[in-house]
This record gives structure tokens, sequence and C-alpha cells, in this order.
């Protein structure tokens, strides 16, 4: 989902001309069902009254996203809405979570947030194609030497010499190159202080094509979505879970089947076809092995990592406030760049 102040994103796809498209639904507005129960206008009051703690009271910020909601005097019902809203977004359980986290997860809005038609992996790709041969996929970097002026980078066999490197590798899999000299703090420090999530997506196609929708399940921590398309309405449900304890409850490692079960009970007025559903699982890429970074109450959001002489250091997580998006990834790489720059003048 592209939110509305997303601006590189929105740039890039406008430059390469990708298009986009409306999904028909509101990304920051999900209809909560299951748990103790709460209507619309209670849970946006208690939402607010999150958003306002958070801007009046800056010591606030310093808890866990559980724990805010735990202090503050809120509906039962919203209070639980608001705990499964945050842990679904930040894929991780509300006490790992800074409450930080709430002034956007806990924004209940009617904004647009498309996508990039055809998908988002387009702008990957438009971006992957301007260097041509110079992307190798399937390569994955074992050693970077950086001991002098220069770098050394060893992949697949082949060694690179560079007078500098941008090393955008998930911090959860940094640990796979060996990096002579180590990294020193607090380069090393602040890789790793970052947290990640756990995910997993479910597509379900439908017999018949339902209206645009989006329902939270509050129990089992998961959302569910249907969207336009490129021909109207799509004939899919989208379901995303969010932490790991959800991705336990729901029996991910068993496969789908306890998931459609649960599917099935919280959105009785969409007819499922099981046969074509897929399943996707973040920790099953080898090249993160998790969802991405989540705001820890312990660390700044994706702090920044510091260069370590010629190595410079981007990605979601290194991205602050926009940590976890696409944006702050494009924004991550735009700064490591200014790095560079500034290097070679």
């Amino acid at each position: 989902f592209i939110l509305p102040e997303n601006r590189v994103i929105l740039e890039l796809a406008e430059r390469f001309r990708l298009g986009l498209w409306s999904k028909g639904m509101h990304y920051g507005d999900r209809e909560p069902r299951g748990g103790i129960g709460v209507d619309r206008a209670t849970l946006h009051a208690a939402a607010e009254t999150v958003r306002e703690t958070l801007r009046t009271r800056p010591d606030a910020a310093r808890l866990s996203a559980g724990q805010l909601l735990d202090v503050l005097a809120l509906d039962p019902g919203a209070r639980e809405a608001l705990r499964a809203r945050v842990e679904v977004s930040s894929a991780a359980v509300a006490d790992e979570v800074s409450a930080a986290a709430l002034a956007d997860i806990a924004a209940h809005t009617s904004d647009e947030c498309p996508s990039i038609a055809g998908g988002n992996q387009r702008l990957a790709h438009a971006l992957a194609a301007e260097l041509g041969s110079a992307v190798h996929l399937s390569s994955p970097v074992e050693r970077v030497v950086w001991a002098g002026e220069g770098v050394r980078v060893f992949a697949a066999g082949a060694e690179i010499a560079a007078d500098a490197c941008v090393i955008a590798v998930p911090a959860s899999v940094i640990g796979r190159i060996s990096f002579e000299p180590a990294l020193p703090e607090p380069t090393a420090g602040a890789l790793a202080r970052v947290a990640y999530g756990h995910a997993a997506k479910l597509f379900v196609p439908l017999a018949t094509v339902p209206s645009p929708s989006a329902v939270l399940s509050v129990p089992e921590r998961y959302w569910t979505w249907t969207a336009t398309g490129a021909a109207g309405v799509q004939p899919v449900v989208h379901a995303f879970a969010g932490s790991a304890a959800a991705l336990e409850r729901l029996r991910i490692s068993q496969g789908a089947g306890a998931w459609i079960t649960s599917l099935r009970r919280l959105r009785p007025d969409l007819e499922l076809e099981p046969a074509g559903t897929v399943l996707s699982t973040w920790d099953d890429d080898p090249w993160v092995a998790a969802a991405y970074s989540t705001r820890s109450p312990d660390s700044a959001p994706g702090e920044p990592v510091p260069p370590a002489g010629p190595l410079h250091f981007c990605g979601e997580h290194t991205a602050g406030e926009l940590a976890a998006l696409m944006e702050g990834a494009l924004r991550s790489g735009l700064r490591a760049a200014g790095e560079l720059l500034g290097r070679s003048r």
C-alpha cells in the first residue's frame, strides 16, 4: 500500500509511467470483528485518545504499545481492537513494539492508498532495468574486505574492487557476510539492535465477485481485504497475519488449512474457492528470513546505520520514521547515494 505522504515512490511511479491502481477500499479503516466488540465511533474516539496522548506526552513514546494501551482509560473493546491492529501491522506483539508506532497505526482514515498497477514489484524491475547487466541475481556476497581506502567484495566466485560499497542487506541476515576487519561500533551495534517482525499472507480465490472491503480479525490477529484491480473488483480475498504468535495460532507451519477455516468464520459474506489458495510466508525467504523491521521500545525506530569507512548502509531498517515501508527503503537509498556523493567531492 502506498500511503499519501509516500512522495518518493509516487514520483518514481510517475517517472517510469507505471500507473496506479486504486484499491476501492481503505487501508486505514478496517472493520474489527470478533473479541469483545466495539462500535465504529467508540473505536475512532479511542484511536484519537492514543494519538493525542503521544502528541502531548513525549514520555509516552518510551513505553511499549501494549503498556500505553493498558494505562489509558479506553473502552475495553476499543483497546483490544487497537492492540490487534498494532500487532498485525507491526508483525510483532504489542509489548515488543514502541508506543510511537500507534501514532500512525491507530489512525483510522479513509485516505486512498493505491498500489502500482500490475504490482509494486514493477518499480524494482524498472529501477533494475536502468542498470542492465550490472545487476546480478542469486549471487549473495560472502565477504567484504574494507581495510585501507577501498573495498573488495567477494560473491559467487567473483571479486570486485571499488572505492566504496553500499550495503542494503537486511540486518536479519547481515551475519552471513564476513567483514574484514569486523564492523566497528556504532555500526555493528545499530545493526544488532534492529528487531524484525514475522508475517504471512494468504490469497484465496472467490466463486463470486465481492465488494471492496477491509475486515480485521481481532482475536486471531490478521486482517483481510477485497479490492479492485485492472478490471474491477478482483475475485480473491487477501489476508495478512502479523506476529510470530499469530502465525503459531493459525498453524502456518502446517499450511493454510487452519487459516482458511478461520477465514470462513470471519468472512461468511465471501464464497471461498480454496483449491487455488496461495500461502506466502516471509520467514521462508532466504534473503531476509523475517518480514520487516519493527519499532522496538528500547531503540529509536529505524535508526540510521553509521558508515564504516567506505561502507555505507541502507534499507528500510535504516529509514527512521519510515522504517518497514517501501518509501523508507527508497529514501534510505537516496540518503546512501548522498553520502557517496559527499565522499567524492
